[in-house]
């Protein structure tokens, strides 16, 4: 899921909640949105760069590296320790809860789309809608996604192999826009 959803959605969640947390709502916002630092980290330590839109044009890319280190404040060591820090400490709670929604909302998202991703690639008939080829890797390319929030529409995915997938993250300079 897109930082940009996470921000919304943990917006929404800190305001459902402040009347029952008070001012601790902020932290179960900011942690359920920087929750994604080891995500930064992992790109800045590898690629020697501290760009965040350099960062984020790097996760968008076809085929995003998806190392372990890029999900350790993802992981359920970290969720646990957060937790436990928060039943002895109970201001810590809300930064448990924020972790807790954000790996809760990833795992929603990622079962989500591999349905559409399966309902497209059956669509397509497994072939690749730009050149045609059914041999290799055909998987699928995200055409058009919302400003905000994500769309689980296979109508939304296209299938296209390896090379006409990266070439359409080339052309766009960023994820979702291969036409």
């Amino acid at each position: 899921m897109r930082v940009r959803d996470h921000i919304a959605l943990s917006t929404a969640g800190a305001a459902l909640v402040s009347p029952l947390l008070g001012r601790r709502a902020l932290d179960l916002w900011a942690a359920g949105v920087f929750v994604d630092a080891d995500h930064y980290l992992w790109f800045c330590l590898r690629q020697r760069r501290w760009s965040p839109p350099a960062a984020i044009r790097f996760f968008n890319q076809a085929h995003a590296p998806q190392h372990p280190a890029t999900r350790v404040l993802h992981s359920p060591a970290a969720l646990l320790a957060v937790l436990v820090a928060g039943v002895r400490r109970r201001e810590l709670l809300p930064v448990a809860l924020g972790m807790g929604l954000h790996v809760v909302l990833d795992a929603h998202h990622d079962a989500r789309m591999d349905e559409a991703r399966a309902a497209a690639l059956e669509r397509d008939d497994f072939s690749c809608q730009a050149c045609g080829t059914r041999a290799g890797y055909v998987g699928t390319h995200l055409r058009e996604q919302p400003w905000l929030l994500p769309s689980y529409e296979p109508r939304n995915l296209i299938a296209l192999c390896g090379p006409c997938h990266e070439a359409a993250h080339v052309r766009s300079g960023r994820a979702g826009s291969w036409r």
